[in-house]
């Protein structure tokens, strides 16, 4: 029998460990949501199903609960490549993009169906855009919700209600500037300190979606639930883009086109949810109040004038113009 050479072992060598190391992608997947919040679910899903398209050569292990840190600390270290792939809010990326805040100017979607397709046109293409140069790629939209009011004051169904309370935001200078529109003293305090601050009265009131309140159980130090629906809080998923670019192309299309089309999924998945979720923070003794949204519209409609000066108005206008059509 002829013995291979040296080289020709060696080669072979590196062959099969490129081979081995091509189909060994191992990639975490973090988000803030409690382990029961549907960015689980989604994530789980999504993890899924990129691994059966590449027949288990990508494994996606999510981590709930800000294991992975909290947003600040994840979205930065997703940039600089210390972290693969986090599942942030829009408000949080608006401290490096702060054209993301466009999606959290007041009242400027109604519905969740709207802002899914604003973000699957050209306007999700212009912001992806403006993430060049930070280190990380938007590859898919997904799903936050419309906020709403919770607090343990009164029934607030007027912003002049809001008057002096102590409301915690999250990061970004547009929540700060809504609520002071209101009335309001919004305090930041980050979401995994949030539940605390509240018991403790450091904040009197927060603002969030139905899945949060419940899931976090915000019902249980909050008396009064307000549906304003004031606010869009999206979810885009972010990459490190260098490693994105380091997988092969078919690994890296799988990864892309099931991240985009998640964005359908989790629409329809956060739409199933709410009514669900309403009825179960009733049951749970959380007081649901209705309110009239124009007088809310009104306090706030300045801000958007405000962050104009300092946003992408192009953008804004085209936004407004698109779901006036």
């Amino acid at each position: 029998m002829k013995l291979l050479s040296t080289a020709s072992i060696l080669a072979a060598s590196v062959l099969l460990a490129s081979t081995a190391n091509a189909q060994d992608v191992i990639l975490r997947l973090g988000h803030t949501g409690a382990p029961t919040h549907h960015y689980q679910t989604i994530s789980e899903l999504f993890a899924q199903t990129v691994s059966e398209r590449s027949n288990g050569e990508i494994q996606i292990d999510v981590y709930p609960a800000d294991q992975l840190g909290k947003q600040l600390e994840a979205v930065e270290g997703t940039m600089l490549g210390t972290q693969d792939i986090f599942l942030v809010s829009d408000t949080v990326l608006s401290n490096w993009v702060p054209d993301m805040g466009i999606l959290n100017l007041p009242f400027l979607f109604s519905s969740l169906d709207d802002v899914h397709e604003v973000l699957e046109g050209p306007v999700g293409d212009q912001l992806e855009t403006k993430m060049e140069g930070t280190g990380a790629v938007v590859i898919g939209w997904w799903m936050g919700g419309l906020r709403n009011i919770t607090n343990n004051v009164q029934p607030i169904t007027d912003p002049s209600q809001l008057d002096g309370v102590k409301i915690r935001v999250p990061e970004g200078e547009v929540f700060v500037e809504t609520f002071k529109a209101m009335g309001a003293n919004p305090v930041v305090i980050s979401f995994g300190e949030l539940y605390s601050a509240l018991q403790l009265g450091t904040a009197d009131a927060q603002e969030n979606p139905p899945a949060h309140i419940l899931t976090q159980k915000f019902y249980e130090v909050q008396a009064y639930t307000s549906r304003t629906a004031h606010i869009y809080l999206g979810s885009p998923l972010i990459m490190n883009e260098a490693l994105l670019e380091s997988l092969s192309d078919e690994h890296r299309e799988i990864i892309l086109t099931a991240a985009t089309e998640m964005a359908a999924v989790h629409l329809q998945m956060v739409n199933d949810l709410e009514d669900a979720q309403w009825a179960e923070l009733a049951a749970l003794g959380n007081q649901i109040n209705e309110v009239d949204p124009a007088p809310f519209r009104e306090a706030t409609a300045p801000v958007i004038e405000m962050f104009k000066q300092t946003l992408d108005a192009g953008i804004i206008a085209e936004i407004q113009t698109q779901l006036a059509d």
